[in-house]
């Protein structure tokens, strides 16, 4: 399953430094591929958006996933002010944005991100 994820008002810095941290993470780097792109939808003003592509091979995974971004975003918060920045993550045609890294939020955001019948 594809899920992408981007970093609000990012200029490109902050999702490679998130696509590394995703990279580097052992819950999520053994079952999935990870690659830096640019999104397909375009962004304010025209440009494009970074972000990373993750490739789970299971829907087990997903859960672990946004574990690990609510991580990276909690180690960038002294950076971008209290908590971190805003991430938008995308699965198909559902999209959630987390900004909170509580384990309420990461568990609204993996329902969200669900598919019916996925076993996640």
């Amino acid at each position: 399953m594809l899920v992408q994820v981007r970093v609000v008002g990012d200029e490109g810095c902050e999702v490679a430094s998130l696509q590394r941290w995703l990279a580097l993470d052992p819950d999520v780097s053994g079952g999935t591929a990870t690659s830096y792109a640019e999104d397909a939808t375009v962004g304010a003003m025209g440009t494009t958006l970074d972000v990373v592509d993750i490739v789970l091979s299971n829907g087990i995974g997903l859960g672990g996933l946004v574990v690990a971004i609510a991580g990276w975003r909690r180690s960038r918060a002294p950076m971008a002010g209290p908590g971190g920045p805003d991430i938008v993550i995308r699965r198909g045609d559902v999209e959630v944005v987390l900004s909170g890294a509580t384990e309420a939020d990461i568990g609204r955001a993996v329902r969200a991100l669900e598919e019916p019948g996925d076993p996640a």
